[in-house]
Parts: structure tokens; C-alpha cells; sequence
């Protein structure tokens, strides 16, 4: 159960990690939209362009946040790895995952440094969050530095990517469902559940079966292990 649960822990900081990069081209892409320039780096997912990315990200975010977001790529990068996805998915995930390579490299080698890199010492530590300085990424900056067709490219990767990972999350489950697993997960026999929910056992397990086939697995025992691991039940 623990690998199950650590499992849907990984696969929820993906998705956590594509929602964050989805809302980030959405802002350049707004950035070009109220007259950015375009910059010299035809794709953002590259060595070179987050090399100069982090400069920017260092004007405005605390260090401790910049930590916190290298952490979220590096751990969805090394998640991603090795996952079977569908062919037509494979130009997309590489572009994503270069992306949360190269982000969580530029800031961990960053922060490694002192603030400290190719263009000298970096600018002054950005303050940490308070209400009086909140978190502001400069995504016009950001825009700048490569081209609008290039963030076009990871917008749609992004998308596709976190689609498929959509795919995957837990269904949702009614209520009733939901008191069927529970009181399964505290050991009351199937009988005393159906009487409890106003079902004969026949009936009860006509809905179990349904139960079972929308959690995608083959019995009780599978579908308590994954509605525990994926939080479907306290």
C-alpha cells in the first residue's frame, strides 16, 4: 500500500508541476500580446535559455521559493521517467520533461552558486513572501528572452501531457460509494452492508461490481488498496 500511495503522491505533484508550467505560458504568451519583443532563444525548454531564466526568477522570488520549484521539477522529471505513455504523446513529454530538467538545473546550480553564474555575481536576494511583497514572476522578462512560437510549443505539450495525467487522477465518487468503502475498509461483512444501505446481497453486489469496474481493478481487496492510496476514503 505504501508504494500505491507514494504513487498517487508523485502523479499529483506532475499534475501540480504541468498546471504551474500551463499557467506560466499563458502569461508569456499574454506578455507578447501587450507588445514584448521576442527573444534570441527559439525554445524555451532549453540549457541556454534557463540559464538567463534565472536571473529573472532571482529578481523577484525568494530563494526558499526557488528551492520549493526546483524540488517540484526535479521530483515530476524523475516521476515522469520511464512511464509508459502512447506514442503520439512522445514528442510532448520530451519537451516537458527537458523543461522540468533544465528549470530545476538552472535553479539548483543557481542556488548551489551563491547567485553567482555566467553573467557574475547575481542581482540582491529577493525578500521572502510577505503581504507587503508578494510573489510576482516577471513573465514579461521571461517572454523576452525566447520566441513566441517556441512557448506556443510547451504550451501545447503541457496541455497534452497534463490531459493524460488528468486521465489518470482518481475518479470521483458518489457518496454512497464512498460509505461502501468505508465501512468495507472497517471490516463490516458484505451482508451487513447491503442491509445498512437498503440492498439485498445480490443487489450489493451488483453495485460493488460497478464500483470495482469505475476504480478499474478486479475485487475488493484491490479496490480498497487503491481508494486508500489515492485518498478516496479517509
Amino acid at each position: 500500500m505504501g508504494d500505491e500511495l507514494g504513487e498517487g503522491l508523485a502523479l499529483a505533484r506532475v499534475r501540480l508541476a504541468c498546471g504551474r508550467m500551463v499557467g506560466g505560458v499563458d502569461a508569456m504568451l499574454e506578455a507578447y500580446r501587450f507588445g514584448v519583443a521576442e527573444g534570441s532563444h527559439p525554445e524555451p525548454w532549453t540549457p541556454e535559455y534557463h540559464r538567463e531564466a534565472v536571473h529573472i526568477y532571482n529578481e523577484s522570488l525568494p530563494w526558499s521559493y526557488q528551492r520549493d520549484v526546483a524540488r517540484l521539477f526535479r521530483d515530476s522529471e524523475n516521476a515522469m521517467r520511464g512511464r509508459l505513455i502512447p506514442s503520439g504523446l512522445a514528442a510532448d513529454w520530451a519537451i516537458v520533461t527537458a523543461y522540468m530538467r533544465e528549470a530545476a538545473s538552472s535553479i539548483e546550480n543557481w542556488l548551489a552558486s551563491g547567485g553567482s553564474g555566467l553573467h557574475g555575481p547575481g542581482p540582491a536576494r529577493a525578500p521572502e513572501l510577505t503581504v507587503e511583497n508578494p510573489r510576482v514572476v516577471h513573465w514579461d522578462g521571461l517572454a523576452a528572452l525566447t520566441t513566441r512560437d517556441g512557448v506556443l510549443r510547451l504550451q501545447r505539450a503541457c496541455v497534452a501531457v497534463r490531459q493524460h495525467f488528468d486521465a489518470e487522477a482518481p475518479p470521483s465518487l458518489e457518496a454512497s460509494e464512498q460509505l461502501m468503502l468505508k465501512r468495507l475498509a472497517s471490516g463490516v461483512p458484505i451482508a451487513d452492508v447491503a442491509s445498512e444501505m437498503g440492498y439485498s446481497e445480490r443487489s450489493m453486489y451488483r453495485e460493488l461490481s460497478r464500483l470495482w469496474d469505475k476504480l478499474g481493478v478486479s475485487g475488493r481487496a484491490a479496490g480498497l488498496r487503491k481508494a486508500t492510496a489515492e485518498g478516496l476514503i479517509d
